[in-house]
C-alpha cells in the first residue's frame, strides 16, 4: 500500500500540472469533487484507489472518474478523460444543486 500512496502522490501531482497547461479541461472538473485516478494497465492499483476514495468522501460530494491512457517523458499525463457522478451515502437525503 505505501508504494501505492507514493504512486497517487505522483499521480495527483502530475494531474495538477496537467490541469495547469489544459484550461478547457480544468473547466470541466466539478468543485470539490473526489477524484479517483483509473490507469491502464494497474488494475490493482485502480481497485485500490477506487474502494479509499469513495470510502472516504463526503455523503453528496460528486466523483470524478480520472482515467489514464498515455504518458509522455516531459509531463507524465497526455490524455485523460473525466467522468463525473454524485454519491449519497446510505441512509442520506439527496444533494440539493
Amino acid at each position: 500500500m505505501s508504494n501505492y500512496n507514493k504512486f497517487t502522490t505522483m499521480l495527483a501531482s502530475e494531474f495538477h500540472r496537467y490541469l495547469m497547461e489544459d484550461e478547457e479541461k480544468a473547466r470541466l472538473l466539478p468543485d470539490n469533487a473526489v477524484i479517483v485516478f483509473q490507469v491502464d494497465g494497474e488494475e490493482d492499483f485502480n481497485r485500490w484507489h477506487k474502494e479509499m476514495t469513495l470510502r472516504n468522501m463526503e455523503a453528496g460530494q460528486s466523483v470524478t472518474y480520472v482515467h489514464l491512457k498515455n504518458w509522455r517523458l516531459h509531463s507524465v499525463i497526455e490524455d485523460m478523460t473525466l467522468i463525473g457522478a454524485i454519491a449519497q451515502r446510505e441512509n442520506s437525503s439527496p444533494a440539493k444543486r
